[in-house]
């Protein structure tokens, strides 16, 4: 096979019958099954898929990555006319960073810590290329850190990645992978973790930058919408294999695949209401309940009707009628000392200020803005982890404000928490019928036989198995998991609960399982929600009033539908159009807009 590399009229990347099997104790796993695609020079590729679908696997394949590990690999490859499935491992070397580069989706966990961002740019450059010196080096990661947007590079090449903020490091990441030039940028979810003003100056970044270099881009996610404007051809994939495969356009308009089907209408949407997706729901909640019913047989009972514990038996306490004030927050602010060096003073930092709403029994608020807005301290001064600076908490009437954690206990039951990261917040050496059965023992139940019950029908109650009671986390999937999260949050019986980016480590046709659920839950026990995010689509299905946070402040505050239909902040007109969209040609179109206003600003 010839290794010159193709012109660019060719394609810089073929897969032709791609499978990667991984043998297990339970047998083969076909992670990667009879895949092929081709890639031009400055072509954009998009993989979509859910979790275990195989598209990361395909892009470790592409990089040769699974070298050294059990997998089994037949088929082609080639990159830039080079195969490699056969190439050496000195080979594969030279081929990576020269020929196809990889932006991973975590950057703390690409960058090493302990060095600066210039030794690690300089250090990318060199194990590829040795004859380059040390200053040529320095000068060639100033001038990819410039290429991709880093102010003031030549100072900032020497700061730490836990210096940058997270769009930052990304660029960071995508600056290491074009120091050698690539024909070829493969980024596997690079903008997951990240809020969407950086995610679209991400997405813009890698546009503009296969467009400028006629470089490929392979553009692996779980969401239709993030590669929608961003690639000029997709492939969508189930279980290994490719299930559709064609124009971006063509792909999104008429999906010929009921699992793209399924997956686009999984994908939230910024143009659709609260009130239009709770229709949609209920009708599809009534389909589903004639469904079952009709499996039933005759004079069979729903499961635990006539029961001895029924989840109605210990549903959330009805408080008041509904549209009466639960919480009250009043002018409240939070700071924190941040030390000016190491012989520098302290500084006072205000991560809030004055912020203050009312919330109505029944009722979801949706609070949203970028990272470090303040959302996620407002709402841990409501649960009352943090003690308010300055201001006024009221539950129910009862000033909270500086309470002390004896008096806070009762206070426990009614107001819950579901934590942004469903592998993080469930301790690994508990069960699951532990972990949801701890709050009731905490709260003074000592009866393990009721607890147990309790727990068990609150698990099928979210849409898990009674038995799987004493399995561990790790046996569960994420979006599995997240439901254990809302259980242990439900059962005792809380009046608030509090929803910290609960979908944001989600596929979205789990995410959209998970806001169905929550909207279930709320319409049968009537639950109040607090709802924090920086999906916007998210937020407006979710939510009756909508809070748009920045730098600590509330910027504007109202209806969903008003919010959404006629923003009075400029902030947050650019919060939605920064907002990914399902219509390419609209995806581009506000994307030439946020150029022009960048280049307005400039």
């Amino acid at each position: 096979m010839s290794e010159s590399a193709p012109s660019s009229a060719e394609a810089v990347v073929r897969v032709d019958d791609l499978r990667v099997v991984f043998p297990t104790m339970d047998g083969e796993v076909r992670a990667v099954d009879g895949l092929s695609f081709e890639l031009p020079a400055g072509g954009g590729l998009g993989i979509v898929g859910e979790s275990g679908s195989g598209k990361s696997v395909t892009s470790l394949a592409l990089m040769g990555l699974h070298r050294g590990s059990r997998a089994r690999i037949s088929g082609s490859i080639e990159v830039v006319g080079k195969d490699v499935v056969s190439a050496s491992d000195k080979q594969l070397r030279r081929m990576r960073g020269n020929d196809i580069a990889m932006v991973f989706q975590d950057p703390m966990q690409s960058l090493h810590p302990q060095y600066t961002i210039g030794n690690q740019l300089v250090e990318a450059l060199r194990v590829h290329r040795p004859q380059v010196s040390r200053a040529q080096a320095r000068d060639r990661a100033v001038e990819s850190l410039d290429r991709v947007g880093i102010p003031q590079a030549r100072k900032r090449i020497n700061s730490y990645p836990h210096e940058f903020s997270g769009g930052m490091r990304q660029r960071v990441l995508i600056a290491m992978g074009l120091m050698c030039d690539p024909k070829v940028l493969l980024a596997d979810e690079p903008t997951t973790a990240l809020d969407v003003t950086v995610q679209a100056q991400i997405l813009d970044l890698l546009d503009e930058l296969r467009r400028d270099l006629n470089m490929g881009l392979i553009l692996v996610s779980h969401d239709l919408a993030v590669v929608a404007g961003s690639v000029d051809e997709v492939v969508v994939m189930r279980h290994g294999v490719a299930v559709e495969r064609g124009d971006v356009r063509r792909v999104l308009s008429a999906p010929e695949h009921p699992y793209t089907q399924e997956l686009l209408d999984a994908v939230p949407r910024v143009e659709v209401s609260r009130a239009q997706r709770r229709v949609r729901d209920r009708s599809d909640r009534a389909a589903k309940a004639r469904a079952e019913q009709r499996r039933q047989p005759s004079g069979a009972t729903a499961a635990g009707e006539g029961g001895e514990e029924s989840f109605d038996a210990f549903a959330p306490a009805r408080g008041p009628e509904r549209g009466e004030v639960l919480l009250r927050v009043e002018e409240v602010s939070q700071s924190f000392r941040v030390r000016g060096g190491l012989w520098g003073r302290s500084t006072d930092f205000w991560a809030v200020k004055g912020v203050s709403f009312d919330l109505h029994q029944g009722e979801t608020l949706g609070i949203v803005g970028e990272s470090g807005s303040g959302k996620s301290t407002l709402s841990r001064m409501v649960m009352r982890l943090l003690e308010p600076t300055r201001g006024r908490v009221e539950f129910e009437g009862r000033d909270i404000t500086h309470m002390s954690e004896r008096a806070l206990r009762p206070l426990r039951r009614d107001v819950q928490m579901v934590f942004q990261n469903p592998y993080s917040s469930l301790n690994p050496r508990l069960t699951v019928g532990d972990a949801i059965g701890t709050a009731l023992r905490v709260q003074g139940e000592k009866d393990g036989r009721k607890v147990r019950r309790q727990v068990q029908e609150l698990l099928e109650r979210v849409g898990l198995e009674p038995n799987h009671y004493n399995r561990f986390p790790h046996a569960f999937s994420g979006g599995q998991r997240q439901r254990i999260a809302i259980a242990r949050a439900l059962i005792l019986k809380p009046k608030l609960i509090i929803c910290d980016e609960p979908v944001s480590a989600l596929d979205v046709s789990t995410q959209d399982q998970v806001l169905r659920l929550l909207s279930e839950l709320q319409d049968d026990f009537g639950l109040t929600y607090i709802f924090v995010a920086h999906d916007l689509a998210v937020v407006r299905q979710v939510s009756d009033r909508v809070a748009v946070m920045r730098k600590g402040e509330i910027v504007e505050l109202g209806t969903s539908d008003g919010i959404y239909g006629d923003p009075r902040s400029e902030y947050t007109r650019q919060l939605l159009t920064a907002a990914p969209v399902l219509d390419p040609e609209e995806a581009r179109r506000l994307r030439a807009e946020r150029v022009r206003q960048r280049a307005a600003d400039a």
